[in-house]
């Protein structure tokens, strides 16, 4: 059985992570326009178009806190 680390540390995957944390956080939602994490109106319950609350684009990632952080190169 492959665990998180066997498949993160594949060198064809482009970066290596050493740590990763188990717990990584609640959903989030980044804007890309705002550039930070952001809160969201959903328009349709059951869709995945995200609506920030702040300059009100769709331009939104939804991730785990930590994930978002990652990719987003967040502090």
């Amino acid at each position: 059985m492959s665990n998180y680390n066997d498949l993160v540390n594949v060198e064809e995957l482009g970066t290596k992570k050493t740590e990763f944390k188990e717990e990584r956080g609640d959903v989030s939602f980044y804007c890309k326009d705002c550039k930070k994490i952001v809160e969201v109106n959903r328009p349709n319950p059951t869709g995945y178009t995200f609506v920030c609350k702040e300059c009100k684009g769709k331009n939104v990632a939804i991730g785990t806190k930590e994930g978002i952080k990652e990719t987003y190169k967040i502090k």
